[in-house]
């Protein structure tokens, strides 16, 4: 077995609650990696050579790294997702500024029964021309290359990317192409047509996601939760607007031997039990540092591995020793032998020092497991 099998094995077995030889950690985060090899933004999501030659460099720095998400930042792919333009350094911000969202009041209430006459795929076509400066041309070059940027960093830096596809729910895009509190008075001044609107979308959204999955099978796809994080609405606003579509995604990849990484930013307390529903040992649950993961895992039990969760805080404004001693008591609390992936919660943050990001990777290479 190359180091390259090793090193997603271990990760696999943490997922599928198997004891592991060492604490797996996972590395997300692509615009401190351009930053730490010296790189300004605009190039590390211009260049895809460039940028991978850096990733490669990083990861071989780095040999406590056993897998990697999102090793190139397809800018452009977020306003898929949000219904949002993007703001892109070199382009409309300085080159080392990272990325930003330009969320606007972009739709309309009217929208919801255009897309229910007319069909999601049609209306969402028109509004990224129209509405977002048509981002699904603009990504297309990054995309591309995407299999060779994947390839490469398997052959030369002998890990895996193991995030190969995204997926969010209606909420994601509703919620950026409405603005966020309009999007919620909607659902309370009328909750029926935004429920079929999002049933509409979800069909147009489900099937495009399952022939992706299908066709570059991927070793993981990223289902995310932002704005469908449940500390924003009731559990049965939850049940009803968002976790039938997340359930569906989440099992279309189980059923196609894809590993869904549940990437659920922002605090889930309130919803970790209603993860049991999912079938056991089969996800990962990708945690920012907002939700508890020691009562998650009081929870969850040996149901789901969990992924996370140093703050971007700690990384970017603490101290070496504070970060190793976190990662050192998050496995002892949360996977001491199996059943924790260790990352930084969410993205590592640009302005990370090095010493810090360091020391979260040592620390998973120095503990002894037991």
């Amino acid at each position: 077995m190359g180091l390259y099998e090793e090193r997603l094995q271990r990760t696999f077995d943490a997922v599928h609650m198997k004891k592991v030889d060492k604490i797996p950690f996972s590395y997300s985060g692509p615009a401190y990696i351009a930053r730490a090899e010296g790189l300004t933004i605009a190039q590390a999501i211009s260049d895809n050579p460039t940028a991978t030659d850096a990733v490669v460099k990083f990861l071989l720095a780095h040999p406590g790294i056993d897998t990697m998400h999102n090793p190139v930042q397809n800018v452009y792919g977020l306003s898929l997702l949000w219904l949002s333009k993007i703001k892109v350094p070199g382009v409309d911000l300085p080159d080392d500024e990272l990325w930003q969202m330009d969320e606007r009041e972009r739709m309309t209430q009217e929208d919801y029964q255009t897309i229910i006459d007319e069909g999601y795929g049609p209306w969402v076509s028109k509004f990224m021309k129209e509405k977002l400066d048509d981002p699904m041309t603009k990504m297309a070059e990054t995309a591309k290359g995407r299999p060779e940027i994947i390839s490469r960093i398997a052959a030369e830096g002998h890990v895996a990317v193991i995030n190969g596809a995204l997926a969010g729910t209606p909420i994601e895009g509703f919620c950026g192409a409405r603005m966020l509190m309009n999007f919620f008075l909607d659902i309370m001044e009328e909750p029926e047509l935004v429920k079929a609107a999002m049933d509409k979308a979800f069909e147009f959204t489900y099937s495009t996601f399952v022939a992706n999955i299908e066709r570059i099978k991927p070793i993981g796809t990223w289902i995310g939760g932002w704005r469908a994080a449940p500390n924003l609405m009731s559990h049965d606003t939850f049940m009803e607007f968002v976790w039938p579509y997340e359930y569906k995604l989440i099992t279309a990849a189980i059923d196609r031997n894809v590993l869904p990484i549940l990437h659920f930013d922002s605090p889930w307390d309130s919803e970790i039990e209603t993860l049991l529903e999912l079938p056991a040992r089969s996800c990962l649950l990708m945690l920012d540092g907002s939700t508890d993961m020691r009562k998650a895992r009081e929870i969850l039990g040996d149901h789901m591995a969990m992924q996370g969760d140093v703050p971007a805080t700690k990384l970017a404004f603490g101290t070496a020793d504070e970060v190793y001693n976190y990662v050192t008591s998050l496995i002892e609390d949360v996977g001491s032998s199996t059943g924790l992936v260790v990352s930084s919660g969410c993205d590592c943050p640009l302005n990370a020092k090095d010493e810090n990001v360091d020391a979260m990777i040592q620390a998973t290479v120095d503990y002894q497991v037991h």
